[in-house]
């Protein structure tokens, strides 16, 4: 088992109003990305500063331990509260999620700590599965105030999934497309 965590913290500068509450497809963000780990994941946990717009959300609702601590401290509170020793991340700004990607995903995780796909050479950290044992060298870096998620990565086993094997079950790369700004959703609305 592994547990769902969707993260609907962020302050949405570039785009003007918390994204997270926008419609996409007749859906507010925040609720496709919890229906989007809901087969695979139980519980399903939402982190966030303030909860107060989340209430209706079907999800456990989870305060961030250290606040403003951004994505890092959310991964830190989603590993805290976690019941099982897998935490499946996923970012609200993120409307798509291919099952057959996630599935690899989690098929992959053995003898790791951080399953995470690589999308134009770089980790996508925000849609990536870690393991419990992070907790440690998660809490070290944000006690160094490092805030940049894939900073701890070089102290515990990550498997990196190559733009190769992903394609093969998302061909046009849609699970890492996501929303930072209003002409963004517009764009998107249509794909």
């Amino acid at each position: 088992m592994l547990t769902g965590a969707v993260l609907a913290g962020g302050r949405s500068s570039r785009f003007g109003s918390n994204k997270a509450l926008q419609v996409f497809h007749g859906i507010r963000l925040v609720d496709r990305a919890v229906a989007s780990l809901r087969t695979l994941c139980n519980p399903l946990l939402l982190i966030a500063n303030d909860l107060s717009s989340y209430y209706d959300v079907r999800a456990t609702l989870v305060q961030d331990v250290i606040v403003h601590q951004g994505p890092l401290g959310a991964i830190y509170t989603a590993l805290l509260f976690s019941p099982h020793d897998w935490v499946f991340v996923k970012a609200t700004d993120m409307p798509h999620l291919v099952p057959e990607l996630a599935i690899m995903m989690v098929e992959s995780r053995e003898e790791f700590d951080v399953v995470v796909p690589l999308y134009r050479h770089k980790y996508e950290p925000l849609l990536a599965i870690y393991n419990r044992r992070c907790l440690p060298v998660i809490a070290t870096a944000l006690e160094q105030s490092e805030r940049k998620i894939v900073s701890f990565y070089r102290k515990v086993k990550v498997r990196a999934l190559q733009e190769d094997q992903w394609r093969l079950v998302d061909e046009e790369g849609r699970s890492f497309w996501n929303i930072n700004t209003v002409e963004d959703l517009d764009r998107l609305q249509w794909s």
